[in-house]
């Protein structure tokens, strides 16, 4: 995560929300077990001129979590996987 940015997630109801560095976003989602189907995200639309390289982490960002299928969550930290096991996401819950 560049320095100066924050990524975000936060689960309701069937829908996510968060920070993607730059924009705020939010997505349909749907549990079974430890797989998870996260809808593409919709994003609100400012340019951030900074930190360099800013919008490029968040486009990999929100492209990471339409990738996601499954969930693991150990102790503060949720990691999120592709199909095929590779690691998608890492974030740690906020205190």
């Amino acid at each position: 995560v560049l320095p100066g940015t924050e990524l975000t997630l936060a689960f309701a109801e069937g829908t996510l929300s968060g920070r993607a560095g730059c924009n705020r976003y939010h997505a349909s989602w749907h549990g079974d077990g430890d797989r998870l189907t996260i809808g593409p995200p919709a994003a609100t639309r400012m340019f951030c001129a900074g930190p360099e390289g800013v919008m490029e982490q968040e486009a990999q960002f929100l492209r990471a979590l339409e990738s996601v299928a499954t969930v693991q969550l150990e102790g503060p930290r949720l990691e999120l996987r592709t199909d095929d096991g590779a690691l998608a996401v890492t974030l740690t819950r906020a205190e």
